[in-house]
């Protein structure tokens, strides 16, 4: 695949989850469920041409979307679009949850299409399979933790019970505590993916570099956000936060993954920056 042909199909997607954005929030705004059902469709089908532009890409480059702003944060909307579209499949009446998950899948796609678009070349000393494990942990990582903010935002959303149009939408959703344990199960999964990422980052580190762990700025973020999901499962399992504490703390934390995920690069003058361009 071209390079030409690989923008046209990402701005396409671009374009399928910004449209798909909007009618979420409409069909809530207007409870108009038919318009609910036409933003799921246009969320799948900003699938389809977003999975042609990565395997394109995957194909010409001759690597995975491992390197480079654009291609990673390209692959986190991907994976927060595809565990959407999943929860929805199971929970039919979920689909509210697009008005949080699809406007971040936007901006975040969009974002990428900012940035320089030319490909990182997997050095020697860089190729590893541990690179693949590395950041496919990360992407199921991130993904799980998006989810689990749309989850809990949706259940405050609800909380708030308001009356009108809000209150008959939110009403069709899965119950407070099946929504609060959806919540729970994608932060403890993430916590789980995302130690895994850290585990195999330190092997391919020692492989690359010849160390396990050096205090880079990616790393000491990566760690730190760790530990602050661990103190949302420490806040959930023992100290028995529910309802709206656990789902404030579940929102809380994400923050400090995205500065973690996107704004060290831009703040640290870190090891892996050369391999996570985003101004060129």
């Amino acid at each position: 695949m071209s390079v030409d042909t690989e923008i046209i199909c990402m701005w396409v997607a671009v374009t399928l989850y910004a449209a798909s954005a909007v009618l979420f929030a409409v069909s809530l705004v207007f409870r108009k469920e038919r318009l609910a059902t036409v933003a799921l469709a246009l969320a799948l089908a900003g699938i389809v041409p977003h999975t042609v532009a990565i395997a394109g890409r995957w194909v010409r480059v001759g690597h995975g979307p491992y390197l480079g702003f654009y291609e990673v944060i390209s692959s986190y909307a991907f994976a927060g679009v595809l565990a959407f579209v999943g929860l929805v499949v199971r929970y039919r009446s979920l689909r509210p949850l697009g008005v949080v998950l699809m406007p971040m899948a936007f901006l975040a796609i969009g974002g990428a299409m900012l940035a320089p678009k030319s490909g990182v070349e997997v050095s020697a000393t860089l190729a590893s399979w541990w690179l693949a494990v590395h950041v496919s942990f990360a992407k199921l990582a991130y993904g799980s933790f998006i989810t689990s903010f749309g989850l809990a935002a949706v259940r405050l959303m609800r909380a708030r019970r308001p009356e009108g149009f809000r209150s008959e939408r939110m009403g069709r959703l899965p119950a407070d505590p099946v929504l609060e344990d959806l919540a729970f199960k994608f932060v403890a999964a993430g916590f789980i993916f995302l130690g895994i990422m850290i585990a195999a980052g330190a092997i391919w580190a020692n492989e690359a570099w010849g160390r396990y762990w050096g205090w880079d700025p990616i790393e000491t973020w990566s760690l730190i956000s760790w530990l602050v999901y661990a103190v949302v499962l420490h806040l959930r399992l023992t100290l028995g936060w529910r309802g709206r504490r656990f789902a404030w703390s579940v929102i809380a934390a994400l923050p400090v993954l995205l500065f973690a995920m996107v704004g060290v690069a831009i703040v640290y003058n870190s090891i892996h920056a050369g391999y996570f361009n985003i101004l060129g």
